[in-house]
């Protein structure tokens, strides 16, 4: 299985894409009035997509609880040049080297469920980093338990996105129909997800499900034109 985008939940999509690429440089893929995304030489994208839409689509099962914190690094070398912060507070850990993400942190409170989670969702583990870890296709996922996660040091930021925000993670298929046998299969291992896979105005047939932490999770195919 491939995580596709990382996508934060945002309240401005203006002043993400003003930021992202302005302030950091980022190449920006697509935008329209709900989502923007970015595009690096390889691996996952970065995405930001508006809360009353990405709550409207989701719809029942979108977390009524605030978000538990994550980490992202962005830069393909292990010295870190500086942590940025977003406009809507979703902190970044840049690294030096090409731009690309790295890695994905997710602190959650049972260790062992999310990782049955992931291992339901068709994640291999990754031992190379850690026995908590998982090959999410081009980057590692790994997982940290919530009490390893203190607050923050406002003098010593330490990357951890602490603002109680969402993020949804993208796992893209090939076909519609993919979507559909991966809809069937997760529901048949007791997942609970949004609804039945449903064609999207802007050309993706998706279905959603939010994990017992609150991380949203998006399986997708691209069957008409992205718009």
């Amino acid at each position: 299985m491939r995580l596709d985008d990382i996508c934060l939940v945002n309240s401005d999509v203006t002043a993400s894409d003003d930021f992202y690429r302005l302030d950091l440089g980022f190449e920006r893929r697509m935008r329209n009035v709900r989502f923007v995304d970015f595009v690096f030489e390889s691996g996952p994208r970065l995405a930001m997509w508006m809360r009353p839409s990405i709550a409207e689509t989701v719809g029942a099962v979108y977390p009524s609880s605030p978000g538990l914190p994550f980490r992202v690094t962005v830069g393909d070398g292990d010295d870190v040049s500086r942590v940025v912060a977003d406009p809507d507070g979703f902190a970044t850990v840049l690294t030096v080297g090409s731009p690309r993400i790295t890695m994905l942190e997710l602190a959650v409170s049972d260790v062992a469920r999310t990782a049955s989670f992931l291992s339901m969702l068709g994640f291999d583990p990754a031992p190379e980093h850690g026995d908590i870890a998982f090959e999410g296709g081009g980057l590692p996922i790994v997982l940290r338990p919530l009490s390893d996660v203190p607050l923050p040091d406002a003098a010593a930021p330490d990357g951890w996105t602490r603002n109680g925000g969402h993020v949804m993670l993208a796992i893209e298929l090939d076909t519609g129909d993919a979507v559909d046998g991966a809809h069937d299969e997760l529901v048949a291992r007791g997942l609970q997800l949004s609804g039945p896979p449903a064609l999207y105005e802007w050309g993706a047939r998706s279905t959603y499900a939010v994990d017992p932490d609150g991380f949203i999770w998006e399986i997708y195919a691209w069957v008409e034109e992205p718009r």
